[in-house]
């Protein structure tokens, strides 16, 4: 594996292809703004995974086996900044985009398009269905509780204290979708 040009983090807000003879990705990031890469968005999502000392492949057998009719599957670049990944379309078409989901602030259906507001204020209008977008943003919060649950599996001494963490990440989501 060649050095990678750019390493998807926290501040990562958006994977999309490049429209440019050159580059084939156009990332945009919360700090330094629009970069390009050479490479394609799914090998900077398993490359950055990689740096970060975890499998996007393990990653989806642990999806697999849990929900294994699940399509479109965000992926965990890194569990623990919670860097998940959500893809707009079939991760295999060249048009998908990919959307950081902690820095997605709130998302509205605007005609047949869903219109996302990054943390940062920036919106980004995109080709995909409020309904779709939202199965999306669903199966990213299932996938985050799998991580968390694991992580308060380790951390945490009382079902009590389990129970107050999940139930704060779903009211943290519900509150996402009011907005």
């Amino acid at each position: 594996m060649s050095k990678l040009d750019y390493v998807i983090s926290y501040e990562t807000m958006l994977l999309e292809p490049a429209d440019h003879p050159e580059y084939l990705t156009k990332i945009t990031d919360k700090n330094k703004g629009i970069i390009y890469s050479k490479r394609s968005a799914k090998s900077l999502i398993n490359e950055s995974a990689l740096t970060y000392h975890y499998s996007v492949k393990g990653h989806l057998e642990i999806v697999k086996n849990k929900y294994p009719t699940m399509k479109k599957i965000p992926l965990m670049v890194n569990p623990t900044l919670s860097i998940l990944m959500i893809p707009t379309t079939s991760p295999n078409q060249t048009s998908c985009k990919w959307l950081n989901f902690i820095q997605i602030d709130q998302y509205r259906p605007t005609k047949k398009q869903t219109k996302i507001r990054f943390r940062n204020g920036d919106d980004v209008i995109l080709p995909i269905s409020y309904y779709t977008f939202d199965q999306q943003m669903s199966k990213a919060a299932k996938l985050i509780g799998i991580y968390i649950h694991q992580k308060v599996e380790y951390e945490l001494k009382s079902e009590e204290e389990k129970l107050l963490l999940i139930k704060e990440l779903v009211e943290d989501y519900y509150e996402m979708k009011k907005s």
